[in-house]
């Protein structure tokens, strides 16, 4: 039987409350043996550059809801600057398109099941350590917004009317400000202490640890000591509160206890028959020390955050353990950057990013899929992907051989063309043990160019980090680059006016064809030449002379098959080349062929359009082989031509 499929949408994996979460689910979803497919941006809702961040949500815009049996979904990460957008739109995309069981993480999401961390007991631990440690009486708390009272918002503050009670003191309604969980909250509500509009408490409670930070930093860039002054204390235990200056004294929710129930929950509906395991204990208690309540600095706290970081800058790179570990340092001391800024086509580009690949361990697999038409700026996407997606690449841990024949798909007769419906073929493939798959955008500003997923076995499910954000960022600018140079060598063989490629292409693809082919192989040239286009623009305009080289350049191209050339020479003259083992029966089918577009052509056209061919074969001796074949047929064209004018 084949192992039921997870859809896990989710938001900056690297976060902590999303690796937190991330755990408890993966975790569970392990001992159910299901597979998990995370769909992500990398980047937070709130980043600056909205058409970066444009281009990073494009990434759920791939997910096929009937792919899946159940939708887990984390929203918190999703409205952190408190702009309801997005949350919305996937509202109404899962309402509309998904028919399968839905559970939302610690937010009421439309009508879809949900469940919460126990944030209520979290803060009976923090209210009660300020308290009896602090000995503070006079706590002000900066919530969540007003106008939006969420069952989390509403539980923090139970925990801490029902502390306070309990020590006979009171919450008063009117030092409860309503905040955005974000570091602008923060600094609002320190402004208004700064003025003296509001007097400092002894203790300011945060909902959010970028409350906190916002809230510190102001106090004391203005001169107001903390926790001298006035106690401030966060929640959630971010890697930004254990160094920030000073570190925020703070709380790490058991929210791998809540991933786990949401995994639980929806098991219940898939498998109701089956016996639930049971969830991990939850914590008690994670009080995270910093600086800002007046506790010493537990270091464990800032030393664990600056070792999950990524961040080590400088290494010993004589010890070879090195290159089995993911930090920034290795990734910037790589100069990925400059090597794959140096490339010159898609195809060593793609096999340059295959060579670094290292640089992301450990994973299991590692796949690119590019929009079909993403090289043809005509063609940019901002929303969604073409309905054909190809997969140009494809990396296996195990497998060894390098090279581009084994591992990058470009090119004719090498592309691996899929359903974009199926957003990735080896998600149907049978593993031994449950799977993890991330879904990351690739795009450049807003343009959608394609998609990346890693894939690793759930039991070192590795979620992506600052070194998979910055290594994707390195592969969107080097993709960008390529289309953009790619576009100028397009435009520098090709002719504007039909697309055909001109005399400059054309010489290029005859020194690579005939380097790369034996001499036994065969050149075949048809040189076809409008009649008349004089007459035709003198009598009827330009226009209608352009309208007709269009219609020849149409009908040489139709009777080009794959891997042969097609060439308008200049003016009403074109080339239709190959190289292979071609015959003259083949050559009479293409003059007939063309002959017959043209004559259907007619039949819609008020002036119709003529032509004169010729056709000629020759051995591939040498790079001068074709020209001498072109020449001839050239001859052949122009007996044609001249046959039409006099008879003879």
């Amino acid at each position: 039987m084949s192992k039921k499929k997870i859809a896990l949408l989710s938001i900056f994996p690297e976060g902590e409350y999303q690796q937190r979460v991330m755990g408890g689910i993966f975790r569970q979803c392990q001992l159910y043996n299901y597979d998990v497919v995370n769909i992500s941006p990398l980047v937070q809702i709130s980043n600056y550059n909205k058409d970066y961040v444009h281009g990073e949500l494009n990434i759920y815009n791939i997910i096929n809801f009937d792919l899946f049996d159940g939708l887990l979904i984390t929203p918190i990460p999703m409205i952190e600057d408190q702009n309801f957008s997005l949350l919305n739109a996937l509202l109404e995309k899962i309402k509309k398109e998904c028919k399968k069981p839905v559970i939302s993480i610690d937010y009421d999401f439309g009508d879809f099941d949900a469940v919460f961390t126990d944030d209520k007991t979290a803060f009976i631990h923090l209210t009660e350590h300020l308290i009896k440690t602090h000995n503070c009486k006079n706590i002000s708390v900066l919530s969540g917004p007003a106008e939006n009272e969420s069952t989390l918002t509403r539980s923090r503050l139970d925990g801490i009317r029902e502390t306070m009670n309990k020590y006979q003191l009171e919450l008063k309604p009117e030092q409860i400000y309503p905040g955005d969980f974000w570091y602008t909250s923060g600094e609002l509500l320190g402004a208004r202490y700064l003025s003296k509009e509001l007097e400092l408490p002894d203790a300011v409670m945060c909902l959010s640890d970028h409350m906190a930070i916002g809230l510190t930093n102001f106090l004391v860039k203005h001169g107001i000591k903390v926790p001298e002054s006035v106690i401030i204390t966060g929640y959630g235990a971010v890697h930004e509160a254990a160094v920030n200056t000073p570190p925020v004294t703070s709380y790490a929710a058991d929210q791998r206890y809540t991933g786990e129930l949401a995994v639980n929950r929806l098991h219940s509906i898939l498998e109701p028959d089956e016996e639930e395991i049971p969830c991990e204990e939850a914590g008690t208690s994670n009080l995270c020390f910093g600086q800002t309540c007046g506790c010493p600095a537990d270091l464990n706290y800032i030393r664990e955050s600056l070792l999950t970081s990524q961040l080590k800058i400088s290494h010993n790179f004589k010890d070879q353990s090195i290159w089995n570990k993911v930090d920034i340092g290795i990734l910037h001391d790589s100069y990925m950057t400059e090597t794959l800024t140096a490339t010159s086509s898609p195809e060593e580009c793609f096999c340059k990013i295959y060579e670094s690949k290292y640089l992301i361990k450990p994973y299991e697999h590692f796949y690119i899929c590019m929009n079909e038409n993403w090289l043809d700026d005509s063609m940019d996407i901002e929303d969604g992907y073409s309905d054909d997606i190809n997969l140009v690449l494809s990396a296996d841990r195990e497998i060894k051989v390098h090279g581009a024949n084994n591992h990058v798909f470009l090119g004719p007769d090498r592309e691996k063309k899929f359903p974009k419906s199926k957003m990735l073929p080896f998600l149907f493939e049978e593993y031994d043990s449950p799977q993890i798959f991330y879904f990351v955008p690739l795009h450049f500003s807003r343009i959608s160019m394609g998609y990346a997923v890693l894939q690793n076995n759930l039991s070192e499910p590795n979620p992506p980090g600052i070194v998979f954000r910055t290594y994707i960022r390195y592969i969107n600018n080097a993709l960008e680059m390529i289309r953009t140079r790619y576009q100028i060598a397009y435009f520098a063989e090709h002719d504007t006016m039909t697309d055909l490629y001109n005399r400059r292409g054309m010489l290029r693809l005859i020194k690579e064809k005939s380097k790369k082919a034996s001499e036994d192989k065969v050149w075949f040239a048809i040189v076809i030449d409008m009649d008349n286009l004089k007459v035709r623009n003198d009598k009827f305009g330009h226009e209608e002379g352009d309208r007709g080289i269009i219609t020849v350049a149409n009908a040489a191209a139709h009777i080009c098959d794959r891997n042969e050339i097609c060439v308008r020479g200049g003016g009403d003259e074109f080339y239709v080349l190959g190289l292979g083992d071609y015959t003259q029966a083949d050559m009479e089918l293409k003059v007939q062929k063309f002959n017959q577009y043209l004559a259907l052509r007619n039949e819609d056209l008020s002036i119709p359009v003529f032509a004169s061919i010729g056709y000629a074969l020759g051995k591939n001796n040498n790079i001068e082989s074709c020209h001498k074949v072109i020449d001839k047929a050239d001859k052949k064209m122009y007996e044609e031509k001249q046959i039409k004018k006099t008879g003879k």
